[in-house]
């Protein structure tokens, strides 16, 4: 819900492929570490993140580096553990708007998945 604030973890899902580990997030293209020893010693972690001014990085939400700061965050104290388990287990969702949102039904202009018949569809492949 955005009530929260989480500074970029580069470092938290390192992504390794055919050429090896990633440097240090998948979506930048930096390069690669032939291995993790490499990768975690030789980049230069505070040069990654939103917060560090590098304008890759600038306004990024992707969840490569905010997902192993949120997952720290619940396990790293006590306090943030008992704060995941209130949001998850909460019966008390502030945004009133949004709660009827989920409740209303979809608007109008949604529909539904029409099948194409294949009978039909090789008519027309016939017929161009």
């Amino acid at each position: 819900m955005g009530r929260r604030d989480y500074e970029c973890t580069p470092w938290g899902m390192p992504t390794y492929n055919v050429f090896g580990w990633q440097k240090p997030c998948y979506l930048l293209q930096d390069g690669y570490a032939d291995t993790f020893a490499e990768l975690m010693q030789a980049t230069e972690w505070h040069r990654y993140g939103a917060e560090s001014g590098n304008p890759k990085c600038a306004n990024c939400m992707v969840h490569s580096g905010y997902e192993a700061s949120a997952v720290n965050d619940t396990f790293h104290t006590l306090n943030g553990f008992l704060a995941t388990i209130r949001a998850t287990f909460s019966s008390l969702y502030a945004d009133r708007q949004a709660l009827r949102d989920l409740d209303s039904p979809p608007p109008a202009q949604a529909s539904s998945l029409v099948q194409i018949d294949a009978a039909e569809r090789s008519r027309k492949e016939v017929n161009v």
